[in-house]
């Protein structure tokens, strides 16, 4: 049997690391492998096995930050791992079998200026480590291997590319389902959407003028839903210089279940990020069938490629135009719709979850 410690610390972060750390567990567990996870984590999963043993952390994030390092010691001299993984971004060297570390995107590195101080000083220092003993990288694009590969100057057969998945609540939803969900958050009948972290590389004050600049040719209000993140001023200055203030919608953080609905029910889903190693949200729109404007920056334009429509998300003009047209051609959603939803079923966690039971094989091989 192969026992992985599997770092859980971002286990119950809203954000995309914690997304793929629990649905990447979900979904190892289900294949037919001799396998136990031992998993450090503060929060219970949503599921049980026999296969998933969970190594309690203090509940207190900020604690748990500052002595993981020596919890993860103690866990793995106590049950002696075979494989380490940290599935999100930095770790620890615990010992002398491989260890295994996901990392999603450098934007710390790239624009460091959209983070905290303190969270640049420690990723930059963390990650850096991290790369040097890790026996093999795992990335979700390859145009983030490329960036790896460019700031850490390590050989590319060290990385492995693996797409994330689509968890399975993301699909098209009921009429009677749209207009219930409607109702309980008082939403508009016609409305674009965005919904993610609120940080600054999300873009969303050139969201919020782009749609003000065509509001008044539009039946459609502007929708933000998401958990705050860090520099979030730039965002409430957006709204409140907009004419149109009164139909832009502010929800915060929305259980997975009702978000899939809400996205469902959205004439368009918008996502106009800088920078992104993936870029979940507008696959999970596009699974329920919902027409996608994406930047095309970063990853996005080889995740997403012809099945969204792709914009230059530092032209305003660019943006407003596509959110006019789309808004404005019913055949062009319908077919984007029908597209999406066929592409997207290529992303499944099981997927995700096989490539990376081959990389632990890989790296047990020596051993």
């Amino acid at each position: 049997m192969t026992r992985i410690l599997l770092n859980g610390f971002q286990i119950g972060n809203l954000s995309g690391t914690g997304r793929y750390t629990e649905e990447l567990i979900k979904a190892l567990i289900n294949i037919p492998e001799e396998l136990q996870i031992l998993l450090p984590s503060s929060r219970p999963l949503s599921v049980s096995s026999d296969k998933l043993s969970i190594l309690p952390l203090p509940n207190n994030r900020y604690i748990t930050r500052f002595i993981q390092f020596f919890l993860l010691k103690k866990y793995f001299k106590e049950f002696q791992p075979d494989i380490v993984h940290y599935p999100a971004t930095y770790g620890y060297k615990l010992g002398n079998v491989p260890h295994i570390t996901t990392v999603h995107d450098l934007a710390f590195l790239e624009n460091p200026h959209w983070f905290p101080i303190h969270y640049q000083w420690f990723y930059k220092k963390r990650v850096e480590e991290t790369i040097k003993f890790s026996h093999r990288i795992i990335t979700d694009s390859f145009f983030s291997a490329k960036e790896i590969q460019k700031h850490y100057s390590i050989n590319k057969d060290k990385i492995d590319v693996i797409y994330l998945g689509i968890s399975d609540f993301f699909k098209p939803q009921t009429k009677e389902q749209i207009e219930t969900i409607k109702n309980k958050y008082n939403l508009p009948q016609k409305y674009i959407l965005y919904a993610g972290t609120l940080e600054p590389r999300k873009n969303i004050p050139s969201l919020i003028e782009a749609w003000s600049n065509i509001a008044n040719k539009i039946d459609n209000d502007l929708v933000i839903i998401g958990r705050t993140g860090w520099k979030t001023d730039t965002i409430e200055q957006s709204i409140n210089k907009s004419k149109y203030k009164e139909r832009i919608h502010r929800l915060g953080y929305i259980s997975d279940e009702d978000l899939s609905v809400i996205i469902s029910g959205a004439d368009i889903f918008i996502y106009l990020s800088f920078y992104e190693g993936f870029g979940l949200p507008p696959l999970e729109a596009m699974s329920c069938g919902t027409p996608v404007i994406a930047s095309k920056c970063g990853s996005l334009h080889e995740i997403l490629g012809d099945k969204a429509v792709l914009v230059d998300p530092y032209n305003i003009q660019h943006i407003a135009e596509a959110i006019y047209y789309l808004c404005e051609d019913s055949t062009k959603r319908q077919e984007l719709s029908q597209n999406g939803i066929v592409y997207t079923n290529n992303f499944t966690w099981q997927k995700t979850a096989q490539k990376t039971l081959e990389i632990y094989k890989k790296c047990l091989d020596p051993y």
